[in-house]
């Protein structure tokens, strides 16, 4: 009996050795989920929310977005014409060519942050990108396309985004996947409806190896199942030297007139919760 006060004494630092163990190891144990390891087993949706990795703030115009390319067009920050979600980007487009080879886009390209162009390029890294898409007008024709957003290659060997929304003049809106040998597949579609706000959360897994990398997509706040009938597909998601994100109107010839895009809340994270629109 005499020894039991310095046994109990003996499991009380070693209880408290345990949990301070436990707690070191937590964050690490995050950081390697947000990189593809532990979050695979578990729906994003469970993920853990911290502040976005990158945000495109209106007030600061677009200079959050690493450049724009108006060929011809415009982006500007205008009011939600919807009045529900304030200050808003509006990329337009008169629609007329400016020279022959060059086919009419007005879009945002990348991410600029206070240490550099945020872009995906490491194999493993897991990244959830969310916004809010409405249009109109829109013009489309069937059997050619409108790209609304595109998760765009960069560099040698660029060739083709692996991911693009798509309008195809058949009255809906797709999420396209082209694996490195340029075969597409459609992952998912919608009604193309206009003049109403589309929330969208896309997550990916970079690697350029299709049985290592994934996609994920969330409509309106619902995860969606894909062709697989599962809600992670298996794709090769980075091509050439690294790819990141274009939003606006960018389209094939055959597609005339006027086109308008605007976004809300454009956002990157390493959850869903991290960038999922609100409001």
């Amino acid at each position: 009996m005499k020894h039991a006060p310095t046994l109990r004494i003996r499991w009380g630092v070693a209880l408290v050795a345990g949990l301070a163990l436990t707690g070191a190891c937590s964050p690490m144990d995050r950081q390697a989920a947000s990189a593809g390891g532990a979050d695979d087993a578990r729906p994003a949706a469970e993920g853990h929310h911290a502040a976005p990795l990158w945000r495109a703030d209106p007030a600061k115009g677009t200079a959050a977005f690493e450049g724009t390319e108006t060929k011809p067009g415009s982006v500007k920050v205008v009011d939600d014409p919807a009045g529900k979600h304030g200050k808003s980007f509006q990329l337009h487009t008169s629609g007329d060519k400016i020279d022959g080879p060059t086919r009419v886009r007005v879009e945002t390209r990348g991410h600029r942050t206070a240490d550099g162009p945020l872009r995906f390029s490491r194999e493993g890294d897991v990244y959830y990108i969310g916004w809010r898409s409405m249009w109109g007008p829109l013009p489309t024709k069937k059997g050619d396309w409108v790209v609304l957003w595109q998760l765009k290659d960069y560099g040698s060997g660029a060739a083709t985004p692996p991911l693009s929304l798509r309008a195809r003049g058949d009255g809906a809106v797709d999420l396209e996947y082209a694996d490195p040998q340029l075969k597409t597949t459609r992952l998912w579609h919608t009604p193309l409806t206009l003049d109403t706000w589309h929330d969208f959360v896309i997550g990916i897994k970079v690697s350029k190896d299709p049985s290592r990398g994934w996609v994920r997509l969330w409509h309106n706040g619902t995860a969606q199942k894909l062709p697989n009938g599962k809600e992670q597909y298996p794709a090769a998601t980075l091509r050439a030297d690294w790819v990141t994100d274009k939003w606006g109107v960018y389209r094939s010839d055959g597609v005339k007139g006027q086109a308008t895009a605007w976004l809300n809340s454009p956002a990157v994270g390493r959850s869903y919760q991290d960038v999922a629109p609100t409001g």
